[in-house]
């Protein structure tokens, strides 16, 4: 599967707390959001990097790989057609997608390995939210361990939806406006970041009974230019 490292629109790390329970008003709409990054409460990271997502907790604790993937592989390769316009609106007029989606592939060993050793490093992030589950994040930027993540998500068949079809179709929609918009300014590429949808990938094994999903506004994806 095509699933690429990415610059991130997250929390400035020391101030995560104050940030996470004020995202309700952070992403109401771009302009708020824009406040928030001037105010140094969200940060736009410079460079593209994969993450590595843990939730533990009840029952049990699971990792997945954060990454942007084709919007293509939400829709099936198809054009959703039950889509909440309004929806799709929205995250199209804020211009980053609030939260990953989650994902199920099939995972490898050595991706267990790889991941491993990224957890060994300090986490960027450490938050317990009111459930009592705690959310940990690692940054994953080092040229080699970007190769070896990317070389097996490489390997790896097309990931399944873990997650609420309302939520992908909303962003499969978002995508197909923006990339209505740019049609007819005929700027059009494909490569546009509006094509790409941020992701969580869990092993499909760990989340066989459902997968968790990122706290919103933790790790955002900037969809198109503001």
């Amino acid at each position: 599967m095509k699933a690429l490292p990415f610059p991130c629109i997250r929390p400035a790390q020391d101030r995560v707390l104050e940030a996470l329970p004020a995202m309700g008003s952070i992403l109401s709409g771009n302009e708020a959001l824009c406040g928030a990054i001037a105010d140094g409460l969200m940060l736009k990271d410079p460079g593209a990097a994969y993450y590595v997502y843990e939730c533990s907790g009840e029952p049990g604790r699971v990792t997945g790989v954060v990454a942007i993937c084709p919007t293509s592989v939400l829709a099936g390769g198809k054009d959703d057609a039950s889509a909440d316009v309004a929806a799709a609106r929205a995250i199209a007029e804020l211009k980053v997608q609030p939260r990953p989606v989650s994902l199920a592939y099939e995972a490898s060993p050595v991706m267990d390995i790889i991941l491993g050793a990224a957890k060994e490093g300090a986490s960027l992030y450490a938050v317990t939210d009111p459930a009592g589950i705690t959310h940990r994040v690692w940054e994953v930027k080092r040229e080699d361990a970007v190769a070896a993540i990317r070389a097996m998500l490489d390997q790896a068949p097309e990931p399944a939806l873990a997650d609420d079809p309302a939520y992908a179709a909303a962003l499969v929609g978002a995508s197909q406006l923006l990339a209505d918009d740019a049609r007819a300014a005929g700027t059009y590429t494909g490569k546009e970041p509006f094509n790409f949808a941020v992701a969580v990938l869990f092993p499909a094994a760990q989340v066989s009974g459902g997968a968790p999903q990122v706290p919103m506004g933790l790790l955002t994806h900037q969809i198109t230019r503001f």
